[in-house]
């Protein structure tokens, strides 16, 4: 595994690094602590992915199957950050020097408040997680191909006037496993490692994608809530892509902005294609990036398809 690193890159502004991991100045200590006691309620579903990962589809869905796949009838609140961060319904500051000094309420208290059933989004990774929520509530984890991942994280931040990034930096970072949120092996590895956990269910990104219908449906079994061929078609249809940014465009519209984009980012949409990284990746990069992956991945008995 590549070395967890305590530097901080010097592109990015960062309020604190937590157990060896730097994480954004949105993400608050406190949260990430109160995890670890967090009060599960047993019809929970967790969502935990590294950022990139196909993060804000998968709540989309969630949330769809919740709603017989009406996107006027899903309640947002759960849904406009992560739990470690602070409330992103709030207004975000603009400048770099406001970022180190942010007084915000935790989002952590808006989830613990917020009627059942409640879609929690998290990026933490898996052994920080409430020690009861594989116990007690389903968890879905979403993989995603790493090369992607990083190239979304540079169309993501780089054209943020907050967070400046340039591109080999970028894969440089990933690799060392200096990204907000840490290692991507290790984030991935803990989900793995609890594979025979009933109620963890772990999705391939790129298989959802080519086969929307056989995820979803499976999705929706595994938090108890099994679709009819029909609900099941509209839940795929408004999940999709183009309907997810019409979904957004209303949001805009009606001026929660802050449900669609980070402080200062871009759209949490991207493309959502498989094989992105052909974009950016030069012939080097890639074959650095290979052998880096065979090493760090050895002995996880898993694919990932990466085009």
């Amino acid at each position: 595994m590549a070395a967890q690193s305590s530097q901080s890159p010097p592109e990015a502004v960062f309020k604190h690094c937590h157990d060896g991991i730097w994480y954004p100045s949105v993400v608050l200590k406190s949260s990430i602590e109160g995890l670890r006691s967090f009060e599960v309620r047993p019809d929970d579903v967790w969502v935990i992915t590294f950022p990139k990962s196909g993060t804000h589809w998968i709540i989309e869905i969630v949330a769809l199957i919740l709603n017989e796949g009406y996107p006027e009838k899903v309640d947002r609140t759960l849904l406009s950050s992560a739990a470690e961060m602070i409330n992103m319904e709030q207004k975000f500051p603009t400048k770099k020097e406001d970022l180190a000094n942010l007084d915000m309420s935790p989002f952590l208290d808006v989830i613990d408040k917020a009627l059942s059933p409640r879609v929690i989004l998290t990026h933490i990774r898996l052994n920080r997680m409430p020690r009861d929520m594989l116990k007690k509530a389903k968890a879905i984890y979403c993989v995603r191909n790493p090369k992607d991942i990083t190239t979304s994280w540079f169309n993501f931040y780089s054209v943020s006037k907050i967070v400046g990034l340039k591109w080999e930096d970028n894969f440089e970072q990933f690799l060392q496993g200096k990204m907000y949120w840490g290692s991507w092996p290790a984030h991935v590895k803990e989900a793995l490692d609890s594979r025979g956990e009933k109620n963890l269910l772990i999705v391939q990104y790129e298989e959802l994608l080519r086969d929307p219908m056989t995820g979803v449906r499976k999705i929706a079994e595994h938090i108890g809530r099994p679709l009819s061929d029909e609900v099941l078609e509209r839940v795929v249809m408004n999940s999709s892509l183009s309907e997810m940014k019409e979904t957004y465009h209303k949001l805009v519209e009606s001026g929660r902005e802050n449900l669609t984009r980070g402080p200062g980012l871009n759209s949490f949409l991207n493309k959502g294609k498989i094989g992105q990284w052909k974009t950016r990746f030069t012939v080097a990069q890639n074959e650095i990036f290979d052998e880096w992956y065979q090493k760090e991945m050895a002995g996880t008995n898993f694919s990932i398809s990466f085009e």
